[in-house]
């Protein structure tokens, strides 16, 4: 395990010099709580996303790209949104002086890993040049890579070199200063599991037996096999078809209760033992994602299958909890969904407002702008009646 540790380490502080050339301003979250919300497969909605962004939303997760082999080359391609669409957004946004980091997912269900034919140094190059490219470039990127309706697809596994490639990417792109996190969901990354495979098709014979589309903490050997610091944010999908969340509920826990008591468990540190063979970590590995990292995941839900939790909830949950045991913040999908009929009820919901409604996440930043207006205005005061005694 020392020996993993040595060499991805070392790795990393030769990618730091490596790209000092390119390394742009370092580019870092909003402070204080986090309201994260991904877009749509290739939206650019220009009224839901400012609403959303005012309401409480200071991380955009812009939707998506696949990293894909093009006559050779490596190309960022996908269901790309409209780029200049997305640019005059985030123009909007930062004209309201409202902070929020914009990033690019990578993946997403039944889309294809990365193309493996190149490192993860020179899939960095070619992601930093598509991006510099762009109308605005984007912060950084966040990794969605998920399984495929197929069980047999090759997607419902990820390839060792696929796991390297992120690992490697990933700590390319936080050496040149971008953001980078990961969106996993739950079974990608469980605090109940112990052990760890590469398939995103196992199943769980007590809970659900025919569904094939679970994980086995993929994502808990990325976060693990990284330098320290390179991600800036782990997204825990919560509401993953038949997740150990929905299990919980359907076992009669209450949302407020599992809530607390996952994310606690979660914060509190597990060890898997990593025994692939083929993989550069290897061992018993300590995972602990600090709690500045850690953000919950929600949908507007799909019930029987996915777990579900009100804002309200969240809240109570949040509240009750000790101050160590609190996420950062929260996570939806998606911004296109605001405001409709939520967990097929009759009732509206903005995760945006509702969670905001505690984060205060646009409250503060208010506040924060009233108090510098307050002191602009007193400056300006003060200085006409310098003026006015000047000329008397």
């Amino acid at each position: 395990r020392l020996t993993g540790f040595a060499m991805t380490l070392a790795f990393g502080a030769s990618l730091a010099l490596a790209f000092v050339a390119l390394n742009a301003a370092q580019k870092s979250l909003p402070a204080g709580p986090i309201i994260a919300a991904w877009q749509n497969w290739g939206a650019c909605n220009e009224t839901q996303t400012l609403q959303a962004v005012e309401r409480g939303v200071n991380v955009v997760f812009w939707f998506s790209t696949n990293l894909v082999n093009d006559d050779g080359q490596p190309k960022i391609k996908g269901p790309i949104p409209d780029l200049d669409c997305v640019a005059k957004v985030r123009h909007k946004i930062l004209a309201k002086n409202l902070p929020t980091a914009h990033l690019i997912t990578v993946g997403g269900w039944d889309a294809p890993h990365p193309d493996t034919s190149f490192t993860g140094a020179e899939w960095f190059q070619a992601w930093h040049e598509w991006n510099q490219a762009l109308p605005m470039p984007f912060d950084g990127f966040d990794w969605d890579l998920e399984g495929n309706d197929d069980v047999k697809s090759e997607w419902n596994v990820f390839s060792s070199k696929c796991l390297e490639l992120v690992v490697d990417m990933s700590a390319a792109a936080k050496a040149a200063g971008y953001l980078v996190t990961m969106a996993p969901p739950q079974t990608y990354f469980a605090s109940t599991m112990t052990n760890f495979n590469r398939y995103l098709n196992n199943f769980n014979p007590d809970y659900h037996p025919d569904f094939h589309y679970r994980g086995r903490n993929g994502y808990a050997y990325m976060w693990a096999a990284a330098p320290p610091g390179t991600f800036d944010l782990v997204s825990v999908q919560l509401y993953e078809t038949y997740a150990p969340a929905m299990e919980a509920l359907s076992e009669g826990m209450s949302g407020v209760e599992y809530l607390r008591s996952w994310a606690a468990e979660f914060l509190s540190g597990w060890t898997i033992n990593f025994n692939d063979p083929t993989l550069r970590l290897q061992g018993n590995v300590p995972i602990m994602v600090p709690q500045s990292n850690f953000l919950i995941g929600f949908s507007f839900g799909s019930p029987p299958k996915s777990a579900f939790f009100w804002p309200e909830t969240a809240e109570v949950a949040y509240m009750t909890a000790p101050v160590h045991a609190r996420p950062r913040g929260y996570a939806f999908w998606n911004i296109a969904m605001e405001d409709s009929l939520a967990n097929h009820s009759n009732r509206s919901l903005s995760f945006a407002s509702g969670l905001n409604s505690f984060l205060h996440v646009r409250d503060l930043e208010k506040k924060e702008t009233l108090r510098s207006l307050r002191s602009q205005r007193v400056q300006r005061e003060a200085t006409k009646d310098e003026n006015f005694f000047y000329f008397t």
